[in-house]
């Protein structure tokens, strides 16, 4: 049976809709520009034409062919974002840009969880900077346990966002914002996290084998089981890492050059191998957490808790270690060649075959018990 085609079908119709709103959005920011003294190029201007004429065509094709489903919304709105973005670009305005921007995030807002996950998607498939898409993801529940697997979203902001047990292993997320975000249980391995913003972030139980994390900012973040939980400072028994070993990161190998960790809480985390060549980890705890072969040369380690802290083979050269509190440290074979340990405790600690001279130790606030001889 013939489908019955009306003018009003297709002049009604979302995606018709949509494509009116970015021709809408077009003449402001042309108009923009030529106010600003601009000059609009016929290239531009036909491209502009073009794009709005193939979307009205495909759009009266939807209506005459199809019924509208879920998917043909996705269309729609991939259709809308494609115009937006391009609608800042070729204006070349940061006033269009930014209008821009505002209009992604308010439709993103307004998607369901699946829509949006879907809209990352497109976006990275696309090779759309997700700097485009604005605040619209940003305190949604949409990403948890989502497969981003090697996505590439970087600079994305995604700030106080539950992204609990998401899979983003080799993901390319450089300079992206993901402070106070929570990645319990998150798959990070591999992934490109370089020069990311993860102040406040909620990283137990995250696996950061090998992840770049270059100059990253992981201020205050919390990798243990819990801050003021069982194994936080001063609680009941420091015994609560061991029975929860399924809440601690795995950050064995990973790239922590520079990464600014100061006040972060890393009980019972594995850092083994990894590279914290020059990190500041000043007032950190890092309670019974493994760092056997790390590379902590030229860190700062001031006031950082350090107890039964296993750092047997470790590179310590230069290192800042003032203050630091190393009671019954496993520190074997470390090379602390150059470190400063002033006022630091080393109670209990075992320092065999470790590269360490009698003028550093006679610098050190207390080492009752220190083992030093094999």
């Amino acid at each position: 049976m013939k489908r019955s085609f009306s003018i009003s079908q297709v002049l009604f119709h979302p995606s018709t809709l949509a494509v009116f709103s970015g021709l809408f959005g077009a003449i402001i920011g042309l108009l923009i520009n030529l106010i600003s003294g601009g000059q609009t190029s016929q290239m531009v201007l036909t491209a502009l034409v073009f794009a709005m004429l193939f979307s009205l065509s495909l759009s009266a094709w939807q209506v005459y062919s199809q019924e509208r489903t879920s998917k043909q919304w996705m269309t729609m709105l991939q259709e809308l974002v494609f115009q937006t973005y391009f609608l800042g670009v070729l204006a070349d305005k940061p006033e269009v840009s930014q209008m821009a921007q505002q209009r992604l995030g308010r439709v993103l807002k307004t998607l369901e969880g699946d829509q949006q996950l879907s809209m990352l998607k497109f976006f990275s498939h696309n090779g759309l900077p997700a700097t485009v898409i604005g605040d619209g993801l940003q305190g949604s529940k949409a990403l948890v346990g989502a497969d981003l697997q090697k996505i590439v979203l970087p600079k994305i902001n995604l700030a106080q966002t539950d992204l609990r047990r998401v899979n983003f292993r080799e993901a390319n997320l450089q300079g992206s914002d993901l402070s106070g975000a929570n990645l319990n249980r998150a798959d990070l391995s591999g992934a490109n996290l370089s020069h990311a913003m993860l102040k406040g972030a909620d990283l137990r139980g995250v696996d950061l084998r090998g992840t770049d994390l270059t100059g990253a900012d992981l201020s205050g973040s919390s990798f243990g089981e819990a801050k003021g939980g069982h194994d936080a400072p001063g609680s009941q028994g420091e015994r609560g890492s061991a029975r929860r070993p399924d809440l601690q990161a795995d950050l064995s190998h990973a790239q922590l050059v520079g990464a600014q960790m100061r006040g972060s809480y890393l009980s019972g985390v594995d850092l083994s191998q990894a590279n914290l060549r020059g990190a500041d980890l000043s007032k950190a705890y890092f309670y019974r957490a493994k760092l056997q072969g790390a590379d902590l040369s030229g860190a700062n380690l001031t006031e950082t808790t350090l107890t039964e802290a296993n750092i047997e083979g470790a590179n310590l050269t230069e290192a800042n270690l003032s203050k630091a509190t190393l009671i019954g440290a496993n520190l074997r074979q470390a090379d602390l060649s150059g470190a400063r340990l002033t006022l630091a405790i080393f109670e209990m600690a075992d320092l065999r075959e470790a590269k360490v001279t009698d003028e550093q130790l006679g610098t050190i606030g207390s080492g009752e018990a220190l083992k030093r001889e094999p």
